[in-house]
């Protein structure tokens, strides 16, 4: 598989600190615990959307509160606009570790 972190690292999209604690999605100036493991998956998924997809990085946004149904607290990890002022979401991604169950964690969401 592709290491798209280190792409995006190499292409200056993404910089990790020193002891690689934190991650910092450099257009956005937005700065992340990059020992979540859930937070190595988003910065895989941004850098893929950028570097293999070719979505513009000025259209992505991270870390975008939504809302879904009656409930508007919800905070997408990641969302790609159609247009340059952001104004028409096209995709929404929500993230999780590597290896969970999806099954699973719709069922937990919704006892929340």
């Amino acid at each position: 598989m592709i290491d798209y972190i280190q792409q995006g690292l190499d292409k200056n999209l993404i910089h990790l600190d020193e002891d690689q604690k934190y991650i910092t999605y450099i257009h956005q100036n937005k700065k992340r615990n990059f020992q979540n493991p859930e937070e190595k998956v988003q910065a895989a998924i941004f850098c893929k959307l950028i570097l293999h997809y070719g979505y513009p990085e000025s259209q992505i946004v991270n870390f975008v509160h939504v809302q879904l149904g009656v409930d508007s607290s919800k905070e997408a990890d990641i969302v790609v606009y159609m247009d340059k002022e952001k104004n028409k979401s096209y995709i929404v991604v929500e993230c999780k570790k590597e290896k969970t169950n999806l099954i699973s964690s719709l069922n937990a969401r919704k006892k929340k």
